[in-house]
């Protein structure tokens, strides 16, 4: 099914060039977000647009031009409902990628195409298809003391996750960790993906219990500011190229949180930074095709 308008057709928006190869990438990954969506419908699970998509869903009733993703975001308890049953419910070719099937610490979850390109590393062993990306939404410090206390209880997970080594040095220097180095030095001791799961556990036994929620290293990707539960106490419906798709009640309030002036156009680069995207090419056959042309010129050199 086409969701994109005039997909075989070059056009100009806002300015810039959207060309049928972006379109053809943007139809797959509405393509997964109908997937997604029946999904969600099934189960009674509620998901958000979020970051770049929010903007285009409230500013352009599409796509930012000059964007090549799409994301969406869910409160930790639907996250974790969704992660139980996407595995069951998503058909080959399309896949739900995460920490324990990737084969690396996903603090996200992807659903993917795997007969499609979305490569980010061309010497990469991972799945590189073209996807969307689901980001957890969980507490976040909102000055209360026991907010506070759990906050920093999963800082010390995600570093003793992340970083094991360095963790255990900073113990031998002194530093404290929450609840005790004793905790994280046992928390250390077992399998990486046993770790992830305790953490992901904690998380979700902890949701509610502040005003503020967010992503885990949001402050790091540069988003401006807390997002207060209440703002996703339901959906509304805003037209995103041929379809609706779900935003947060008070969305205007969230993008105001993220981004400060969303109105204005900014041509930010991609998060992703991919080297290679295609809809009609899978991420195999493009690494193939690429390494086999650097050995011949190498040969020839």
């Amino acid at each position: 099914m086409d969701f994109i308008k005039n997909i075989g057709k070059d056009e100009i928006r806002d300015g810039f060039l959207v060309t049928t190869d972006r379109k053809k990438a943007w139809n797959k990954m509405m393509e997964l977000l109908a997937e997604i969506d029946r999904i969600c419908k099934n189960h009674s699970i509620k998901y958000f647009a979020e970051g770049g998509t929010l903007i285009g869903a409230a500013r352009h009733n599409g796509f930012i031009p000059w964007d090549d993703d799409l994301d969406i975001s869910m409160l930790r308890p639907d996250y974790e409902r969704f992660k139980q049953v996407a595995g069951q419910e998503l058909r080959y070719p399309v896949i739900a990628s995460s920490a324990y099937t990737s084969g690396e610490i996903l603090t996200i979850m992807k659903v993917m195409d795997v007969e499609t390109a979305a490569i980010e590393e061309m010497d990469g062993h991972r799945q590189q298809g073209i996807f969307i990306d689901i980001w957890p939404l969980d507490d976040i410090t909102d000055g209360s003391g026991r907010v506070q206390a759990v906050w920093d209880i999963r800082q010390s997970l995600i570093a003793a996750i992340n970083n094991p080594v360095g963790t255990l040095e900073e113990i031998q220097k002194g530093t404290q960790f929450r609840p005790s180095n004793d905790f994280i030095r046992a928390f250390i001791d077992l399998p990486v993906l046993e770790r992830f799961k305790e953490y992901e556990k904690f998380c979700n036994n902890h949701f509610g219990e502040s005003e503020n929620i967010g992503y885990q290293f949001s402050k790091i990707m540069g988003i401006k500011g807390n997002l207060k539960l209440k703002y996703y106490r339901d959906v509304v419906y805003l037209p995103f190229e041929s379809v609706e798709i779900p935003v947060p009640v008070d969305y205007e309030k969230v993008l105001e949180a993220e981004f400060g002036n969303w109105r204005k156009f900014v041509r930010a680069r991609s998060f992703h930074e991919l080297q290679y995207m295609s809809a009609d090419v899978g991420y195999k056959e493009i690494q193939a095709k690429v390494k086999h042309e650097l050995k011949t010129v190498a040969e020839r050199a």
